[in-house]
């Protein structure tokens, strides 16, 4: 016998599933409620019981940058294509990249979901636990390069809040992973990577 909570998700799924194939096939402004509902065989108050439209896109980015964490906490941080002696911003740029195809895969959806989170309306688990995440893997990267303790942690949130800026910044121009946008980032996280002086 299926319990209340195995319907439960299994709605949630539904709507999650067909509120993703409709975003990417007509865009995010195109898609109506009622076109989640009917696609996902459910009612519009089962949609609206998972989330609204702009919860329902902020979900979705939420859950891809997820999958690519319980990787890293299973696999560990990627090493640097030069090898584990390599520069810091390159190992850096590594750690980011899978996320910035995230937001390249689908430049609309990327703005409607940067325009989202600026309205303060709606939150997302990027500036949580996914935060946490993400300041954990720069920090390895920065300790195991040699940064000094006591400079990481701030080090550390300083890549993080660069990287923020750099894909706000992308997806208002159209194209999170451009050539520029990744020479901009790495040109940054090599200057917060460098050890300073006393």
């Amino acid at each position: 016998m299926v319990t209340r909570d195995e319907l439960r998700q299994a709605t949630h799924d539904k709507v999650m599933a067909s509120a993703e194939r409709l975003f990417r096939e007509r865009g995010y402004r195109a898609t109506t409620v009622r076109d989640i509902a009917t696609d996902a065989g459910v009612s519009v108050g089962s949609v609206m019981t998972v989330g609204d439209k702009a919860q329902l896109l902020v979900a979705m980015f939420d859950r891809s940058i997820e999958q690519i964490h319980v990787g890293r906490r299973r696999d560990g941080v990627p090493e640097s294509p030069s090898g584990p002696g390599g520069n810091p911003a390159d190992r850096i740029l590594e750690v980011v990249t899978p996320f910035l195809e995230i937001f390249a895969e689908d430049a609309q959806l990327s703005r409607e979901y940067s325009a989202i989170l600026t309205s303060g309306d709606h939150d997302s688990a990027l500036f949580h636990g996914l935060a946490d995440d993400l300041v954990r893997e720069f920090s390895v990267v920065l300790q195991e390069s040699g940064m000094g303790s006591k400079d990481v942690p701030v080090a550390a949130k300083a890549i993080y809040f660069a990287y923020l800026g750099a894909i706000r910044a992308s997806a208002a121009r159209g194209g999170v992973a451009a050539e520029q946008s990744l020479e901009d980032m790495h040109a940054v996280f090599a200057y917060i990577a460098t050890p300073r002086g006393k």
